[in-house]
């Protein structure tokens, strides 16, 4: 049988620039989120390299991916819950080398003790407070419109930025919602809020990284 040799494909042009006519108009390539379930992966990434900043460069972070996508290999296809990303957040605190004495401390939201169960802005002032206020960052996730981990960095008036996986910079107050029958765009569990917020740790402490330190 005769040998076919196989060229780089070339796209055609048209006159006007256009692509060639077998490329169907309006397809759109997928893009990384879409097919894969690695959003929260990258929320603890960008988290630490906000946190950090030149302390965490490229070749930190790829490493520290290839750590937690070994340890959560069913992520490229099912997504990450709420107790793995809290493992995923140790892991990554194991992972940064000693001699930066540095760490990453975790809380929670919980439902106030007391009174009734988060409303939305209840919850949006606690966030302004532990995030504008505080110096944190929040892991939030989003139900309904968009499934999906995604990191807070500032709590404006009318909006939350975003420091975004799939490149969403910010998303409205008004569409965002706390209750499981919320008839907005994007409900965020309130108890599943996940604050970070870097530690510097003396070069004597031999104790060990606590996996959650809860607050109210």
């Amino acid at each position: 049988m005769k040998q076919v040799k196989f060229h780089a494909l070339r796209l055609g042009r048209g006159k006007r620039g256009k692509a060639a006519a077998w490329v169907a108009p309006g397809i759109e390539p997928f893009t990384q989120g879409e097919l894969d379930g690695l959003c929260g992966i990258y929320a603890v990434i960008n988290a630490y390299r906000l946190l950090f900043g030149h302390q965490f460069e490229l070749d930190r972070a790829q490493k520290l991916f290839k750590r937690m996508a070994k340890a959560a290999p069913m992520a490229v296809f099912d997504g990450i819950g709420y107790r793995e990303l809290l493992d995923l957040i140790a892991l990554a605190n194991r992972a940064l080398p000693k001699r930066l004495h540095l760490e990453v401390r975790v809380g929670v939201f919980k439902n106030p003790a007391q009174g009734p169960a988060w409303r939305t802005d209840t919850y949006v002032k606690k966030l302004r407070e532990e995030v504008n206020e505080g110096g944190q960052l929040a892991i939030l996730g989003l139900e309904k419109a968009h499934d999906h981990w995604t990191l807070l960095h500032k709590v404006n008036t009318a909006t939350v930025k975003l420091t975004d996986s799939d490149s969403i910079s910010h998303l409205r107050l008004e569409n965002i919602g706390i209750t499981a029958k919320t008839r907005k765009n994007f409900r965020v569990v309130a108890s599943q809020t996940i604050l970070l917020r870097p530690w510097s740790r003396s070069p004597n402490d031999k104790r060990r990284v606590r996996r959650v330190t809860s607050r109210r």
